[in-house]
């Protein structure tokens, strides 16, 4: 068995079947905990957001500031900037995952993404997990190189 478990539908050979599942930490909804980043003030002090991975393969995220930005002109038709204030304290994609147990790495390949640039890139980040908790830390990203984004098991 290689070290790098590619988990999406379109390949099936490496995708987990259900009794390796069961050995996957990954597997499960995370909450959340704290964003340390210089992108972080994007989010406010006390950003939220879940992550979730599921034993097919598939990796969803959702991170916001809160409280969210008031929208002064009402919920119909925002100023464009209320819409760009909304936009960049919002953040959300979904695709497929891949964890290099060797490396101890997981790659996010996105298949849809809030930010369109975003869609078809890969986001490797390594990764550690303690107990309950995840931290994820980007390192393929010059901007983002020194982030890391701890997750807590739902």
């Amino acid at each position: 068995m290689s070290t790098t478990q590619r988990q999406s539908p379109s390949h099936s050979a490496s995708v987990y079947d259900s009794k390796q599942s069961d050995s996957n930490p990954f597997v499960g909804t995370w909450r959340l905990v704290s964003i340390a980043s210089s992108e972080s003030r994007l989010f406010g002090e006390r950003p939220i957001g879940i992550l979730m991975y599921d034993a097919d393969g598939h990796v969803a995220v959702q991170i916001m500031r809160n409280p969210r930005p008031d929208l002064s002109s009402g919920p119909g038709f925002p100023t464009a900037k209320e819409v760009q204030i909304a936009y960049k304290s919002y953040y959300a994609y979904y695709g497929t995952y891949e964890v290099n147990w060797e490396k101890r790495t997981i790659t996010h390949h996105l298949e849809g993404s809030l930010r369109p640039g975003d869609v078809g890139k890969d986001f490797t980040r390594a990764y550690e997990i303690s107990g309950n908790r995840l931290a994820l830390t980007p390192i393929d990203d010059q901007q983002a190189r020194n982030a890391c984004l701890t997750w807590e098991r739902a």
